[in-house]
């Protein structure tokens, strides 16, 4: 090992110089993912630990700047399939009611960020489905804690395969099976509903139907998505 670390440390003085690499310091590895800027190929992380010093890369393309065609569509898409609303559209603020001015404050500029290719579409749909207008459609309703029970003085009932059978339909376009049920109960359990949310968009499923630029779309397979509120917009 100690014999191969000139040879990176070489490599390494090369990239820095072409502009291919911007070191990140000695961070854990998995802080590889925090590359924000729309311009940057984070790829270096060095870890040093027991004696010895290993290399990381990790390029991460920059996001795609939108036209604004394109940006319209996309929202569109994505508010329609997450929400199952449209577009907030721009007021004055003489003319916004209280729910439109809530919802402001709360929503980014997405619209802003694809354009300049600040953020990719899988990460506005990743801040949408973390949202709280998200989490009060399709979680909170079923969990007992936004529920009126079903007569005075009975408790409501949780029901967390309804709300996990809702974030499968909103991202993958498609009910849970029992298998994917049985596993987001559990990551549900251990580490709350943030986690179900973000192993949905970061599994191999929605890589390979919606990569980083595509909506969620309702699955092709009809049977698998029957049922779910998407399909009858």
């Amino acid at each position: 090992m100690l014999g191969t670390l000139p040879l990176l440390l070489m490599l390494l003085r090369k990239s820095l110089v072409r502009g291919f690499f911007r070191p990140t310091g000695l961070v854990r590895r998995n802080h590889l993912n925090s590359c924000h800027h729309p311009r940057t190929l984070c790829t270096l992380t060095l870890i040093a630990g027991l004696g010895s010093s290993a290399l990381y890369s990790r390029d991460v393309q920059a996001a795609k700047e939108w036209a604004h065609q394109e940006v319209e569509t996309i929202l569109t898409q994505a508010y329609g399939q997450l929400l199952m609303r449209p577009m907030v559209v721009e007021k004055s603020t003489s003319q916004k009611n209280e729910t439109d001015q809530k919802r402001d404050r709360v929503q980014p500029d997405y619209g802003e960020q694809l354009s300049k290719g600040e953020k990719s579409v899988k990460q506005i749909v990743e801040a949408i489905a973390l949202s709280a207008e998200f989490n009060a459609k399709w979680i909170t309703p079923h969990m007992g804690t936004a529920q009126t029970g079903p007569a005075p003085g009975v408790a409501p009932v949780a029901a967390p395969e309804k709300a996990i059978d809702n974030l499968y339909c909103a991202l993958l376009g498609r009910h849970a099976d029992s298998a994917s049920l049985a596993s987001a109960r559990r990551d549900l359990v251990s580490s709350g509903f943030e986690r179900v949310i973000r192993d949905l968009i970061d599994g191999r499923e929605y890589r390979d139907r919606f990569g980083d630029s595509k909506v969620p779309q309702p699955s092709s397979e009809k049977q698998a998505a029957a049922g779910c509120p998407q399909v009858d917009m």
